[in-house]
């Protein structure tokens, strides 16, 4: 079995509320502290199967635009998901 990631935005970040869950209440992180993170996606090939996790966003989805207040962004446009499944050595189908 293979896993791989399907990478198709990069230089993302998330914030330290969203990135641990802000269970304990946004008030008790620093919204200030942003990890860096992409929006990718993954592909399970067993051999015989390929599963696609979370196939992404649908093909002509805008950027986002992040701001000061932004928990999440997901990242610039690196490609579209089936040119990065293409990138891997797979076909939609």
């Amino acid at each position: 079995m293979i896993i791989k990631a399907i990478q198709f935005r990069i230089n993302g970040f998330y914030t330290q509320p969203f990135a641990f869950g802000g269970e304990e209440g946004v008030d008790k992180f620093d919204k200030n502290i942003r990890y860096r993170g992409s929006l990718q996606n993954y592909l399970i090939d067993t051999g015989k199967d390929v599963i696609l996790v979370d196939t992404g966003l649908p093909l002509n989805a805008p950027e986002e635009v992040p701001d000061e207040n932004s928990m999440a962004y997901t990242g610039e446009n690196k490609k579209d998901y089936i040119s990065a499944l293409h990138d891997l050595g797979y076909k939609e189908e």
